[in-house]
């Protein structure tokens, strides 16, 4: 009886068990599996995600499908409105509900989907070389005093651990200054307790054909809806060809691009 008694009671245990984890991971695999979206990242990268999977949009016929309808758009990772995007050479233009264009004067962030997609203001601060830089410098042979283009960082709590992480960006390409330097290179990485964690490294021997990418944080933003970040990084290039776009994914303690348009 006393056996009995135990074998049920250990059933009922695991019944409250994995009734637990259903609740704690089953549905929010079930809410994923239905998450969809559609992101437009300026006139350079539409990119589509459903059933856990993200495409790549870029035949006319494909943009033609997408183009008058309602998106929420961002410029400068602004909130500006709900507006109907139209593509012309893959080109994007808004208008309202009266047809009125309405102009963006900024880098514009748009999306379309059937959850609310969160995306975070922020700001870039320029700074001297610091300690995390010189520690960068090091680790790719760089001398110190090498002159840059660009640095800065942005301070975004990308995890929503109430602690802000810092994000860098430096880089040497279309030096005007410095003449032959040795090296010429992009660097993208972000600091997390004290530790450094690269994002983007292209570290080249020095062209003087400006055929290098340098790399910016365009938005940072909640795609799948768990509360922590992605990140959308892109890669501006001295002629008029188009830039780089990537979104990264925070996986495994680590950003991983998940697609990009190139």
């Amino acid at each position: 009886m006393a056996s009995k008694k135990v074998y049920i009671t250990l059933i009922v245990i695991l019944f409250i068990f994995f009734i637990v984890m259903f609740l704690l991971f089953g549905i929010e695999n079930i809410r994923q599996d239905q998450y969809s979206s559609t992101i437009i990242v300026g006139d350079t990268a539409v990119w589509k995600y459903q059933d856990r999977n993200w495409l790549n949009i870029r035949t006319k016929e494909t943009l033609d499908e997408l183009s008058w309808q309602k998106y929420i758009v961002f410029q400068d990772n602004k909130k500006l409105g709900e507006y109907n995007l139209w593509n012309s050479n893959r080109k994007w233009y808004a208008f309202d509900d009266k047809n009125n264009a309405v102009p963006i004067n900024g880098n514009m962030l748009a999306y379309k989907a059937n959850f609310d997609i969160d995306v975070k203001d922020f700001e870039e601060d320029y700074i001297e070389k610091d300690d995390y830089v010189n520690k960068v410098l090091e680790d790719h042979d760089i001398s110190l005093s090498s002159s840059l283009t660009t640095l800065y960082k942005t301070k975004i709590d990308f995890d929503s651990d109430q602690i802000d992480e810092e994000f860098y960006v430096l880089s040497n390409v279309f030096q005007m200054e410095e003449a032959n330097p040795e090296k010429q290179f992009s660097i993208a990485f972000f600091v997390k307790e004290g530790n450094i964690n690269y994002l983007y490294e292209d570290v080249t021997s020095y062209s003087q054909s400006y055929n290098g990418c340098k790399p910016y944080y365009n938005s940072f933003l909640d795609v799948n809806n768990d509360g922590i970040y992605e990140v959308i990084l892109s890669c501006g290039k001295f002629s008029a060809t188009e830039q780089n776009d990537m979104l990264y994914q925070y996986i495994d303690n680590q950003f991983k691009i998940v697609i990009s348009n190139q």
